[in-house]
C-alpha cells in the first residue's frame, strides 16, 4: 500500500503497531479521555509472558554456547552490541536491537535472531501461548514446520504430520516488521521468507510468510487470499497514515482523524474500550455492535449510508434476501423502469442477458416488473456488495432494538432440543499450557424418578505438564465412557452437551493422539451424542446482540453464584489456586459448575418457552401488500 499522507514526521514504530486495532493507534495518539489502567488479566498476561520468555531463554543459552545475549540497556548500547554480534555471525543473538529503518519508520527488538545456511538472519519471537494445534488432515504445506530448541533454525525444521502451525494474525504480523527490519539493514537470510514462533510446546513453529493465508477485502468489492508480507505491509502503512492525520488534527482540530469507532474482538481488553462504547452506543447504536458484523460488512453499511441499527433494521428483508441470491436488483431494476407494472418478469430476458437473475426471482414469488420496483430500493443498491449475510444482518438489528430477549428465527416454527435419559454437561478450563479441569453435571431424566443432577469435575492443581493434563483428561474420558456404557446397558439413551465445542473437541483429539484412542474420540464428537448446544441455539434463535453463553443464559434466567464470572479472570485465580490457594481453587470450581448448570439451564428453557418469530418485527406492507 502506498501511504497517503506524509509520515516522515511520524516516530518510528514498534511491531505493535500492525496488530493494533486502528483506533486503539489513534486514540493512543489523541489521548480523547482518561485511558482504563491495565486490568490483572493483561497485567497477568505481561507478566507470565515475560516470565516464560526468561525461561526459554535461559534453555536456549544452555544449549547454544555460542549464543550472544544482548545486554538490556539503553537503545544506542544496545544497538552497538547488536552490530557487533552481528558482524561476528553470531547465533542465536537474543533481544538483538535492529539498525532504526528509517525510511520504513520501524524500530524491532526480535526475541531472536538465528542465521541462515546461506547467510543472512531470520527472527524468531517467544509466545506463552500454544503455537500448534491438530492437523486433522489438512495439506502437507498447513502441517507444522517445527524443530527443536536444541537446533533451532528453519534448515534443521521437519514436518510434524500430527499438528498445524496456529496461524494466530498477532504472531505473523510481528514477525513480518521484523522481516521488512533484516530486509531493509541488508540482513535478511536469502531464500523464502520466514519467521518463527516459540509457544508453550517449547519448540521453534516456522511460519512461511510468503504463503497467501489470509483473506482481505480488494479494491473490487470481493476478497483475497494475501500473504503475511501483504497483510502487514497494509495495515502497518494505515496506522501510520492514522498517527500522521492525528498529529495534525492536533495541531488543527478542523483536520477529521481518519478513523472511528467500530466493534471488535479487541475492545474489551482495550484501555480505550470506555471511550469507543459511549460513541457506538450513542442513538440507535452503531451495526457493529450486532454479532458478526466486522470492519468489512461495518464498511459495506456506511458506504450505503447506514451507519446504525435503526438504519439497518429499516432496510427489507425480502429485497435482501434477492441481494444475498448475487441478483443484481440495481441494474435490473433500471433495466425495467419504465415498463407496464403487469409486465412478466422473464419479459426482461431481451435486455437482461443474466437469465439466471430472472429465474431467481421468480422462484422468490417476484414475477412482474410492478413487484421488481415494489421492492426497496435503498436495500436493493446493496447489490454487488458481496454482503451474503443481509437478511440476518436486518433481523438482528430489529431484534436488538424490539425490547426482547429472544426471537425465532425464520423458518422456526418451534424451538427444539435434543434431549436424553441421561445427560452430561461438559465444560473445561484450561490455561497457557493445557486443560487442568473438566467439570461435569450429570444429570438423569429416567421416567418415574425426579430429575437428579451431580457436579462431578476431574480436576489438577498441580504445575501443569503435557503428562499430568493427559492423565487427568484420561480419566475425564474413561469416566465420560462409562457413564455411557451404563445408560446403554440400562436401555437408555445418552448425550453429552457443549457450548462451543470447538476448544473441547481440539484438546479431546490431543489426548486421542497422545493415549491411543483417536479413532474411539473422533467417533463420539462427531456423533449425535456429542451436542454443541451454542450451534443448536444459533440454529434456532437470535437476540440482536451475541450468543456466548455469558450473553444468553441471563435471558433465560439463569444467573452464576460467582462474581462477574468470565474466562479472564478464571485465568487470573488459576494461577493463585495452582499455587495452593483453596479459595481459588473454590471460586474455579464453583464458577465451572456453573457453567455446566448454565447449559442445563438453556436446554429446559429451550424445551418449554414459548418464543416469538422474529419475522413479527416485519414493517408494515407497502402498496403492493408485500413488505420489501
Amino acid at each position: 500500500m502506498t501511504t497517503r499522507h506524509d509520515v516522515s514526521a511520524v516516530p518510528s514504530q514498534g511491531a505493535y503497531l500492525a496488530r493494533r486495532c486502528p483506533v486503539r493507534a489513534q486514540n493512543d495518539a489523541l489521548l480523547p479521555s482518561e485511558a482504563a489502567p491495565p486490568d490483572p488479566f493483561a497485567e497477568r498476561l505481561i507478566a507470565r509472558g515475560v516470565a516464560f520468555q526468561a525461561d526459554i531463554v535461559a534453555e536456549i543459552l544452555r544449549l547454544h554456547p555460542g549464543a550472544v545475549a544482548v545486554e538490556e540497556a539503553a537503545g544506542a548500547m544496545r544497538a552497538a552490541q547488536t552490530e557487533t554480534a552481528l558482524a561476528a555471525r553470531a547465533s542465536p543473538i537474543v533481544s538483538a536491537r535492529l539498525p532504526e529503518d528509517a525510511t520504513g519508520r520501524r524500530v524491532g527488538t526480535p526475541d531472536l535472531l538465528v542465521s541462515a545456511t546461506g547467510g543472512g538472519y531470520r527472527a524468531i519471537d517467544i509466545k506463552g501461548h500454544q503455537a500448534l494445534e491438530l492437523s486433522e488432515g489438512r495439506a502437507t504445506e498447513l502441517e507444522g514446520l517445527c524443530v527443536g530448541l536444541d537446533a533451532l533454525t528453519l534448515e534443521a525444521a521437519v514436518r510434524d504430520p500430527d499438528l498445524a502451525a496456529r496461524h494466530r494474525e498477532d504472531d505473523v504480523l510481528q514477525l513480518a516488521h521484523y522481516q521488512r527490519m533484516l530486509e531493509a539493514a541488508g540482513l535478511a537470510a536469502e531464500g523464502p521468507r520466514y519467521g518463527g514462533i516459540i509457544g508453550t510446546e517449547r519448540r521453534v513453529v516456522w511460519y512461511d510468510l510468503d504463503r497467501p493465508a489470509w483473506r482481505t477485502p480488494s479494491s473490487t468489492g470481493k476478497t483475497k487470499l494475501r500473504t503475511a508480507m501483504e497483510r502487514y505491509d497494509f495495515e502497518f502503512d494505515f496506522r501510520l497514515d492514522i498517527l500522521a492525520v492525528a498529529a495534525r488534527h492536533r495541531v488543527d482540530p478542523a483536520v477529521r482523524p481518519l478513523v472511528v469507532p467500530v466493534r471488535c474482538g479487541e475492545c474489551p481488553s482495550c484501555p480505550w474500550d470506555a471511550h469507543c462504547r459511549s460513541v457506538l452506543e450513542a442513538g440507535a447504536g452503531d451495526v457493529s455492535l450486532l454479532p458478526r458484523i466486522g470492519w468489512t460488512q461495518w464498511k459495506v453499511h456506511r458506504d450505503h449510508g447506514v451507519t446504525d441499527r435503526a438504519a439497518l433494521a429499516g432496510l427489507g428483508w425480502r429485497t435482501a434476501c434477492a441481494v444475498a441470491t448475487g441478483v443484481d436488483l440495481a441494474g435490473l431494476r433500471a433495466v425495467a423502469a419504465g415498463r407496464p407494472p403487469a409486465a412478466p418478469l422473464l419479459d426482461l430476458a431481451d435486455a437482461w442477458r443474466r437469465s439466471q437473475d430472472l429465474e431467481r426471482l421468480q422462484q422468490m414469488d417476484i414475477a412482474t416488473v410492478g413487484d421488481l420496483l415494489a421492492l426497496d430500493e435503498a436495500t436493493a443498491a446493496y447489490s454487488g456488495s458481496n454482503l451474503a449475510s443481509l437478511p440476518e444482518q436486518i433481523d438482528q438489528a430489529r431484534a436488538a432494538l424490539s425490547g426482547r430477549p429472544v426471537y425465532r428465527r425464520r423458518g422456526v416454527s418451534a424451538v427444539a432440543v435434543p434431549r436424553a435419559d441421561i445427560e452430561v454437561d461438559v465444560d473445561m478450563e484450561s490455561s497457557e499450557v493445557g486443560v487442568y479441569l473438566w467439570g461435569n453435571l450429570l444429570t438423569e431424566r429416567i421416567q418415574g424418578r425426579p430429575p437428579r443432577s451431580e457436579y462431578i469435575p476431574f480436576v489438577t492443581w498441580e504445575q501443569l505438564t503435557p503428562e499430568g493434563e493427559a492423565a487427568n483428561s484420561l480419566s475425564f474420558w474413561r469416566w465420560l465412557m462409562a457413564t455411557r456404557a451404563r445408560a446403554r446397558g440400562q436401555g437408555l439413551s445418552f448425550r453429552a452437551y457443549c457450548y462451543n465445542a470447538g476448544a473441547e473437541n481440539q484438546y479431546l483429539r490431543r489426548l486421542g493422539l497422545s493415549a491411543g484412542l483417536a479413532g474411539e474420540i473422533a467417533d463420539f464428537i462427531t456423533s449425535g451424542e456429542w451436542v454443541d448446544l451454542l450451534r443448536v441455539w444459533d440454529a434456532q434463535l437470535i437476540t440482536g446482540a451475541g450468543s456466548g453463553l455469558k450473553a444468553v443464559a441471563p435471558l433465560v434466567g439463569f444467573h452464576w453464584e460467582v462474581d462477574d464470572p468470565g474466562g479472564a479472570d478464571s485465568m487470573v485465580r488459576y494461577d493463585a489456586a495452582a499455587a495452593g490457594d483453596a479459595r481459588a481453587q473454590q471460586w474455579l470450581l464453583d464458577y465451572n459448575r456453573g457453567d455446566v448448570q448454565a447449559t442445563l439451564a438453556l436446554r429446559e428453557w429451550m424445551d418449554s418457552a414459548t418464543v416469538p418469530g422474529v419475522e413479527e418485527l416485519e414493517p408494515p406492507a407497502g402498496p403492493t401488500g408485500r413488505p420489501g
